[in-house]
């Protein structure tokens, strides 16, 4: 049985000390930076998170196919170099050994050896976003957003929610430059339904980021049963945390702000449900007597600011709670 050649390669990291991974999930592929020092000392060899979508692996599936395609050069070039070292050793031991042969001279001319360089497999530039895991200390990086920790999969609902806020808030301030973007692209009609539209979605993210933060506070003070869609109901998610904690959203809210949480949060359901179009059971359950049956409803960038304002200050509560 032949020897198995050995290929020693090393891992660098880039100048913040962070390596990259991929996701080997074939429907993700995500591609995250996370500490070198914590890859070797906190992250298992049995279970590594994908920060994007969750998927669990083994430590040796998370290589980048960078890194892949690096190393296959690296062992490509050591194999070659290898093979024509050990066939010059054959060929001159052969030529060696027919030097005082009267009837058979083989002459060997070494061919031009291909130049081997073991060079550190290195990183790609070093990103903005660093996370430290709230529950294990696990330094990663990524660009846009993270729901799991890689070394222990903790999904921290709280930096989460605050980044899609955040994310929702630059959007909606961005909406100017892509209308002037994608009227030079589309023209401007068609860049105004699409700006529009933008803007309307934005009620259901911060709907939906909410959603996400209250069910997970909720479940960490409270083990009493939640539907997926409660804290899409203002009343009934506020009555929750009252039964949990004794105190509900008009611990922070004041009654005008909770009047218009829940119209916006009953828009919300309009254009998600019912492009838009107004029927008698928003006006019945928002209140809203500005707007007739069978008209449409208008989102200004003052009602979503107005909304991302309202739901900061009541989740700034709900972390006391």
């Amino acid at each position: 049985m032949s020897d198995i050649i050995r290929v020693p390669i090393k891992i660098q990291s880039d100048d913040k000390g962070y390596i990259d991974r991929e996701c080997p999930n074939e429907e993700c592929l995500f591609n995250f930076k996370i500490k070198l020092d914590d890859w070797k000392e906190k992250v298992s060899d049995e279970e590594v998170h994908c920060p994007m979508c969750g998927h669990i692996d083994t430590s040796d599936k998370w290589w980048t196919q960078q890194q892949l395609d690096e190393m296959r050069k690296i062992a490509s070039d050591y194999a070659v170099n290898y093979m024509t070292r050990e066939l010059d050793k054959a060929l001159k031991g052969l030529e060696k050994s027919t030097r005082h042969n009267k009837f058979i001279k083989i002459k060997y001319k070494p061919s031009k050896r291909v130049s081997f360089l073991n060079n550190p497999i290195g990183q790609s530039e070093e990103w903005e976003l660093e996370i430290e895991c709230e529950k294990c200390g696990t330094h990663y990086s990524v660009i846009g957003n993270a729901y799991f920790c890689p070394c222990c999969g903790y999904n921290s609902v709280e930096n989460v929610f605050n980044e899609s806020l955040d994310t929702i808030r630059k959007m909606i301030e961005s909406i100017p430059e892509m209308k002037k973007m994608l009227s030079g692209m589309y023209g401007i009609d068609k860049a105004e339904t699409m700006c529009r539209t933008m803007l309307e979605g934005t009620l259901g993210d911060i709907v939906s980021a909410f959603q996400k933060f209250a069910e997970m506070k909720f479940r960490s003070i409270s083990s009493a049963n939640v539907k997926v869609n409660d804290f899409q109901i203002v009343e009934k998610g506020s009555n929750l945390f009252k039964d949990a904690c004794g105190k509900g959203y008009d611990e922070w809210l004041s009654n005008s702000e909770l009047k218009l949480m829940n119209l916006y949060f009953q828009r919300r359901h309009l254009v998600e449900h019912n492009n838009g179009l107004v029927d008698q059971r928003y006006i019945d359950k928002s209140g809203d007597i500005s707007y007739q049956v069978g008209q449409r409803i208008v989102v200004k960038e003052k009602d979503v600011n107005e909304l991302l304002h309202i739901i900061e200050v009541l989740a700034t509560g709900l972390k006391t709670a």
